[in-house]
């Protein structure tokens, strides 16, 4: 319980914030009694609290108190870098009011919406990267007279190229500004003293406020019709479920779960959907009625993992398992902010499936994450080089002038060597034109680039889109790779459709059919690291290090290593070398091949891992996160960005201790044979041996 002493400190250090942000709270939370005073006190803060833990309001008080205690609240003096459009509109709805009845203005910098004005511009902007990418670039005084830089959210852009850019937008901001404070928040994560040294500095203060929600798992069998008679049932009893907001992983399964239970008991034409291929206008019009709503239905993607305000959940509903336990805790964290429990529903198909979510569930109780090391990821640096250049007055750049703004750090990673090699190689590739005394300026693929906005994203958008539009509303109903439209009806927003005219490459009027619909958009599955899927097999009782076979009946074996994706990819392409043998499918568990390669050997050569690597690099590339500019770097960054995620010596050292159980103990195969499961058609039948 809060001491009187410590609320009164409280007060007299933000005395003008203290009603207008501080006063929906009974008291003020224990992130808000650690953060407001680091915050006051002028040096870089990492805040890592849970969702509903009060952390947006403990940083927007101090900055709000700061702006009027100083000349006069004129001017804008803070920026809040937030990662995605979505959430950027949330926290402004969230902040305006308060900030509002202090006299200070927000507003918004995307690519939709651009509210800062030259005469009177707000005194605080949210923003996501690539907008404040683009304002350093076209015009960086903008932030000459910033106070204050928040990276909200920063863990969701952690260890991704999006994250790596940030990380350089942070370096320039500070070139521009030198005195501007950084802050930065987050969810828990394994490295704290990482995230803060690549984002903050060295010497940034670190408060950490642990989650004491308690989670009540219940795990539900038989499909979607047992949600359904569950849901039924608790509403019927007044189980005290209003809002549920159920994670699925595929876009499809959202749009077939929808349309299941749209218009049905027990929530009726309270179900709602959600993801990445409806348009932003939709979304937002889900999101703002399970806000304002008293009832609702929500089948959603990773969408809605991330803190966008959809009032209160009183109960998740997990598809599948996450792929690590920061997604179980980010999905999980959107229900029961008015209790003390996290209530979650975790729907299993069999044994193996529950116990993934009894391990992910227990690692989040215990704290441990079980996320993989830190990687650079290089690309950055052509996007950054591009960005830089036409952000020099003079428009040219060169190495020596490049690396002094970009992150300190980056120094120990052994990229900033190679920039002269990355100048030539974008100077081949026409994005640039040698200028003589290793000077660099603009080329015509530059120029058309910059033009057209392209040079600020780090975002991989594929193939391009297509513009679904209602031919008789003229609504836009959302966007699809050009391969999904262009091969029979399409199923989007509930609705089965079908293109009735193109508009060009990028849009498309479409109107409804009763032909039978599907959505169709490729992806990558998440990746799950080493780290996590052998602290599994400690979780379902293998001994340490142990790699059990497992027969079945058709021929097929699986040889279960828990080495997570990348390491399996490597395993694989290694069986291959050495027995000519190519395994039929594997994932993070297991490889599913048509007979064991023999007395495979386990101590291999650094060179013989090596030299696959290099040689199956394409395939082994797929699982690794590059960035949509890694295609312009040249061809020796890529291997080495490559080699150095691989952690071949991590690696080497994992196989030479590994021990192959050849056949798996009978009490093992009955868990096992269900994770060989998603790798074929059916289930698939044990053979004794």
């Amino acid at each position: 319980m809060t001491d009187h002493s410590s609320i009164e400190a409280l007060k007299a250090a933000v005395p003008r914030a203290w009603h207008a942000v501080l006063a929906g709270f009974n008291a003020p939370t224990q992130v808000q009694l650690e953060v407001i005073p680091a915050v006051m006190a002028g040096g870089p803060v990492l805040v890592m609290a849970p969702t509903a833990s009060g952390k947006t309001e403990a940083y927007t008080a101090p900055i709000a108190e700061k702006i009027l205690g100083g000349s006069g609240p004129g001017g804008l003096s803070a920026w809040i870098v937030s990662p995605t459009r979505a959430l950027v509109n949330d926290l402004t709805r969230r902040i305006t009011p308060p900030l509002a009845a202090m006299g200070l203005r927000v507003g918004r910098r995307t690519g939709e919406r651009r509210e800062i004005s030259g005469a009177d511009p707000p005194h605080m902007v949210v923003t996501t990267p690539e907008s404040l990418d683009s304002i350093l670039t076209r015009t960086p005084s903008m932030l000459s007279g910033a106070r204050v830089l928040v990276l909200d959210d920063v863990h969701i852009l952690a260890g991704t190229p999006r994250g790596d850019q940030l990380a350089c937008l942070v370096s320039r901001v500070r070139a521009v500004s030198k005195d501007i404070q950084l802050i930065a928040s987050s969810a828990t994560v394994d490295d704290p003293e990482g995230i803060a040294g690549r984002y903050l500095g060295r010497d940034a203060g670190i408060i950490q406020v642990p989650g004491d929600r308690p989670i009540a798992a219940e795990f539900i069998q038989g499909g979607w019709s047992g949600l359904a008679m569950g849901l039924q049932r608790l509403t019927a009893q007044g189980g005290g479920v209003r809002k549920v907001l159920a994670f699925v992983r595929r876009r499809i399964d959202a749009e077939r779960l929808f349309s299941m239970f749209k218009g049905r008991p027990p929530f009726g034409d309270a179900v709602f959907l959600h993801h990445g291929s409806l348009s932003r206008s939709r979304r937002e019009t889900v999101e703002r009625r399970m806000l304002t709503g008293t009832a609702g239905l929500c089948f959603a993607t990773t969408t809605l993992e991330v803190g966008i305000d959809i009032g209160d959940i009183d109960l998740v509903v997990l598809a599948e398992p996450p792929p690590d336990v920061s997604s179980l805790l980010q999905r999980i964290g959107r229900g029961n902010r008015r209790t003390r429990t996290t209530r979650v529903w975790c729907m299993v198909r069999d044994e193996a499936q529950r116990l993934r979510y009894e391990h992910l569930i227990e690692a989040a109780g215990e704290g441990r994450l079980l996320g993989g090391s830190y990687h650079f990821c290089p690309s950055v640096l052509v996007q950054q080089c591009l960005g830089l250049l036409m952000q020099t007055p003079g428009k040219w750049i060169t190495a020596k002038a490049l690396a002094p703004r970009l992150p300190g750090w980056l120094n120990r990673t052994g990229w900033l060597p190679g920039l002269p090699e990355l100048l030539d190689h974008l100077a081949t590739q026409a994005w640039l034109v040698p200028a003589g005394r290793s000077r660099y300026t603009m080329g015509e693929k530059l120029e058309e680039a910059f033009e057209r906005g392209l040079i600020h994203t780090n975002i991989d958008s594929g193939a391009g889109g297509v513009e679904l539009v209602d031919q008789d509303t003229l609504q836009v109903i959302g966007s699809l790779p050009r391969h999904a439209t262009g091969d029979g009806p399409m199923l989007l927003g509930g609705r089965r459709l079908r293109i009735s005219k193109t508009l060009g490459r990028s849009k498309a009027l479409v109107a409804d059919t009763g032909a039978r619909a599907d959505l169709k958009v490729a992806g990558r599955g998440p990746l799950m690291h080493a780290t996590l899927a052998r602290d599994f097999a400690r979780f379902i009782g293998l001994p340490p290090d142990t790699a059990p076979v497992v027969y079945m009946e058709d021929g097929a074996v699986g040889l279960f290593h828990f080495l997570g994706d990348l390491w399996s990819a490597l395993l694989g392409v290694l069986i291959q070398d050495r027995t000519g043998r190519k395994p039929m499918r594997g994932n993070a568990f297991c490889l599913l091949m048509k007979g064991l390669p023999g007395p495979f050997p386990l101590n291999i050569p650094m060179e013989e891992i090596q030299a696959a690597a290099i040689r199956h690099r394409i395939k082994l590339l797929r699982r690794v996160l590059e960035g949509p500019w890694a295609k312009h770097m040249p061809p020796e960054w890529r291997t080495r960005h490559l080699l150095e995620c691989l952690d071949m010596e991590g690696f080497q050292k994992t196989l030479k201790g590994m021990v192959i159980q050849d056949p798996a103990q009978p009490a093992q195969e009955r868990v096992l044979v269900r994770l060989i499961s998603p790798l074929r058609a059916g289930p698939g039948t044990l053979v004794n041996k």
